[in-house]
């Protein structure tokens, strides 16, 4: 009987926190499978402990169950980050001679450069100090007699169009 009763409580919290711990759990993921496995997780570890559940402060405990869940998931997943992509060509390409390497670099310049030149200004001159003078945030701004932030979210923007504009040529 008391079997019963455990299933038929544990049924009612499933149904009445099921959205809250998947909501936690996707605002601290933001990946909706990964939320998905977390809430079951979550109301799995809630099934093991019925016995002993304080039915007191059962929101309280399944949310911090959830989170806790959540906080060892991300800890987990950043010990397995990939490489950027940087890295990876660091690592797996094969030598490239100097005379080649430096074709290569005045190839890619050309490409920036045409790419940069469709840009609109702020956006045009950002991509230049950033990219061929090789200056910081920091120094744009002053340069330009603009906020430190300003140009930060600029250069973001500029990168995000810019990979864009950079897929679409190597498509031609």
């Amino acid at each position: 009987m008391e079997e019963i009763y455990q299933n038929s409580y544990f049924e009612d919290l499933l149904t009445k926190y099921e959205k809250l711990v998947f909501s936690i759990c996707y605002r601290m993921t933001n990946n909706y499978f990964d939320a998905q496995d977390l809430t079951q997780e979550t109301f799995i570890s809630v099934y093991k402990v019925m016995e002993s559940f304080d039915e007191k402060n059962e929101k309280a405990y399944i949310t911090r169950v959830a989170t806790n869940k959540c906080l060892d998931h991300l800890k987990r997943a950043e010990r397995r980050t990939m490489p950027s992509e940087d890295e990876e060509l660091e690592r797996g390409s094969p030598p490239v001679d100097s005379a080649e390497k430096q074709v290569m670099e005045i190839v890619v310049m050309e490409q920036l450069e045409k790419c940069c030149n469709r840009l609109k200004e702020p956006y045009k001159t950002v991509a230049y100090e950033y990219f061929y003078k090789g200056k910081t945030a920091k120094e744009i701004a002053e340069h330009i007699n603009a906020n430190v932030h300003t140009v930060q979210t600029q250069i973001r923007r500029v990168r995000k169009v810019l990979r864009t504009q950079w897929d679409k040529e190597e498509l031609r």
